[in-house]
Order: structure tokens, then sequence, then C-alpha cells
């Protein structure tokens, strides 16, 4: 067992090698939500009429949308797999292997032939690099929140956290501005090689992202239970046996954070251009100014979450969005382009802003450091499969049963509760290191329970 002044040095890496962790940690979750937004993008606009041409143009959406939704089913079979590396392996050489896969399958996206050329083949191969995609970027953002979390000051967890779920943002950022822009080109050139141009130049993101990730010590975290025996041969079977309270709690919580970002990212795009037929360029640049500003928002949640707590601030984002999931549809049917994309920045920012860095904060804080990284994913991507990539295919099947979009609010407003029943359950983590659960672990193994 661990002695305690390993488990007090827990965490204490040095300033240098926290500055290089965090970078190290959010340029990949940079690539993964680069790559995520623009198949999100592409499935929205391009993807039916390229694979799915004999299709009508409802079939066609949801063709593609399940291709969307399918590398979300496969995110919690590689996020479990890669947490498991994570938690017996390490967390450096692991978040190696995520950015490789990633990077490599958006690549070939933007190569892969339609159905034009290839007839089902193209989907079909759409599907499987999808799946890799998927599996990847499963892994990556639990992943990379246990990275920085275990490399943060105890004082400024949540703001350190904030730093990879900002860089979500800046993912979905450079994705939506290369998309904007090939979407400037004439129809025929944008559908016939413009929209190839975004997923072949995340090779270069890849580049940069492996060379400041290669530059990434181990945490001294994983390290100490290394250096002890501590490392546990089956990191995922414990965390669920020894804090399920906490797991279905952390899957409350993205089961109603996730499909904000998914409704009001991908969906929302769908419906405006398509259904309601506003032109896609000035919702796109709406997009991308939510996008922008919830990078710092992120990181200010964060900083209010290491003064408040976790979660008065998780508390406010689920109430908000209790609050405006019908008042958001409202908005989008005036078909006014500035009350769009104010709908779309409320959303984004408050919601997502509120709950993406501050969650992993206190989910790290929760769960010991053996399991930690195990814990993460499996509070994340279950919920990621089930009403995370799924939601822009269930939003427009619920659209067309309801003849508008109430019964999406409904689906929203549902989950949101769902969320704040979460968030009410689990205790309060302020001014408690990742380390105290580590002692929790130890005291709990070396007292039988009565």
């Amino acid at each position: 067992m661990a002695h305690q002044s390993d488990i007090d040095q827990l965490g204490l890496d040095s300033r240098a090698q926290r500055r290089r962790a965090i970078i190290g940690s959010s340029v990949g979750t940079v690539i993964e939500w680069y790559d995520f937004t623009l198949y999100g993008l592409a499935a929205a606009l391009v993807f039916a009429p390229l694979f799915f041409p004999g299709a009508g143009q409802l079939a066609g959406v949801l063709g593609s949308f399940a291709t969307f939704a399918v590398g979300f089913g496969a995110r919690p079979i590689g996020g479990l797999i890669f947490a498991h590396f994570g938690d017996r392996v390490g967390r450096k050489a692991t978040l190696l292997v995520t950015l490789l896969m990633m990077g490599t399958a958006t690549t070939l996206i933007g190569l892969l032939p339609t159905a034009e050329t290839i007839g089902v083949w193209a989907p079909i191969a759409l599907i499987v690099l999808r799946i890799f995609q998927g599996a990847g970027a499963g892994a990556e953002f639990a992943g990379a929140m246990t990275m920085a979390s275990e490399s943060s000051a105890d004082e400024h967890r949540a703001f350190t956290a904030g730093f990879p779920g900002a860089a979500v943002y800046l993912g979905m950022a450079l994705a939506t501005t290369a998309f904007a822009l090939v979407s400037m080109l004439p129809q025929e050139l944008f559908l016939a090689w413009g929209w190839r141009i975004p997923f072949i130049a995340s090779i270069v993101i890849v580049a940069f992202a492996l060379y400041f990730r290669l530059r990434v010590k181990e945490t001294a975290a994983f390290e100490a239970i290394d250096r002890e025996g501590e490392v546990r041969r089956a990191p995922l079977v414990i965390a669920v046996r020894e804090h399920w309270r906490f797991l279905l709690s952390g899957m409350a919580i993205f089961a109603f954070a996730l499909p904000w970002s998914y409704m009001v990212g991908t969906f929302s795009l769908s419906y405006v251009t398509g259904t309601l037929a506003v032109e896609s360029t000035p919702v796109l640049v709406g997009l991308l100014i939510a996008q922008l500003l919830t990078i710092p928002a992120t990181l200010l949640f964060g900083r209010l979450a290491d003064r408040v707590g976790r979660k008065p601030v998780l508390i406010g984002a689920a109430v908000f969005a209790i609050a405006f999931a019908f008042p958001m549809f409202l908005l989008f049917q005036t078909q006014n382009i500035l009350l769009i994309v104010l709908a779309i920045v409320l959303g984004m920012v408050v919601v997502q802003g509120a709950t993406i860095g501050v969650s992993a904060a206190m989910l790290a804080e929760l769960f010991p450091t053996a399991m930690r990284w195990s814990g993460i994913a499996i509070s994340r991507e279950i919920p990621v499969a089930l009403v995370g990539g799924t939601t822009p295919l269930i939003a427009t099947a619920l659209v067309a049963a309801g003849n508008g979009p109430w019964l999406v609010g409904g689906f929203l407003l549902v989950l949101s509760v769902i969320g704040l029943i979460g968030i009410m359950t689990l205790p309060e983590t302020l001014r408690r290191p990742p380390a105290a659960a580590d002692v929790e672990a130890v005291t709990s193994e070396r007292v039988p329970a009565s």
C-alpha cells in the first residue's frame, strides 16, 4: 500500500511539467473535437447527397446522422479499452495511441471516394472510419481530463481542468472556420472536393499535437502508485464495484450536458438551414462566435468553481438548461439570424461552459488514481453513446413525428432534470485533493467492513 508521504505527493508535479501536461492534454482534445465537429458539420450538410444519394431528403439526413451516431457507439468501447490501459500502463503512452488513431481516421475520411464512385462501399467505408475515429476519441477526453487534473495545484483544479474543456471549443472553432470557408465555394465545387480540405488538413494539427504530447512526462500521481505496486489489474471492474454511486451520478451529469453540445453544435445547424431554410453561412458564423466565446467562459466558470464550489456552478447550469430548453427553439422559429445566433450562444456558452471543466475536476477528486481514468471514462462515454451522438438523429425523428421542434425541447428538458438530480447526489469536492480518494481507498482496504 502507498505510504502517507507518497499519497501527499500525488499530483505535485513541477511547474514546467504542469504546463507541459496542460498543453499536451489540451492539444489532443483540440484534434478530437476538430475531428468530431468536422464530421458533424459534414453529416449535416454534405454526407447525405454524397454517400446516401438514392434516399429521399429525410432518409438521407437520417442516414447521415446515423453514421454520426455510430462513432458515438464506438466511443464507450474505445473509451473503456483505453481507460483500462491508461490506468494500467500510464497516461502518456495511451494518449499517444488515441491521438494517432483519431488523426489517421479523419484524414482518410477526407480521401474517401463517394457513392457515385464505389457505390454501397462508400457509406460502409465511412462507417468503418467513423468507428475508428470514435474509438480513439472515446478515451481521449477522459485521458486529457485525468492528466490535467493530476497535474494541477489543488486550489486551481477546476480552472486547470477547464483548459482541455476550452480546447474542445478551440477544436470546434477551427473545424467550423475551415468548413465555413470551404462552404463559400460554389456548391458544385464544394460538393466535388471542397469539403475534403478540412479533413485532410487535420494531419497538420495531429503533427502539432504529437510534438507537444511527446514532451509530456508521466504524471506524478500515476508514478507514485506504479512505484508502490498499487496499479490494479482490472481498474474498470473495481471502479464499478466500489464507486458505482459516483458513476451513476457522473453519467447523469453527462447525460444532461453532452446532448446540449450536439443539439446546439450539430442538430441546430441542420434544423435551421434545412427545415427553416435559413442561409447556412451566417449560421456557421454564429456557431463559430458561440464556440469562441465558450473558450474563456469555460475557464471563468472553472475559476468560479474553485472559489464557490463545484456543485453551485453545475446546479446553476442545469437550472438554466431546464429554463432555456423551449425558449431556444422559439428563437430558432423566428428565422431571424440575430436571434438564432443568440440562442446558439446562450445554449453553448452557459450550459457547456459551466459543465465541461467543472464536472471533470469534480470526478477527478472523487475517484482514486488507480481507477481515475476509468471512472471518468465510464461516467462520460456511456451517456455519449446513449444520448450524446444520437441526439441529432433523435431530434430529427422527433421533429418529423411532432411536426415541429417542441418534442425536442421536451427531450432536452427531461435530460436536464436528470442531470440536476445527478449533481445533487454528489458530495462537494472543493478543497478535496485527488489524493484524498487514494487515502480513502487505502483505508477501505486496510479496515475490513463490519
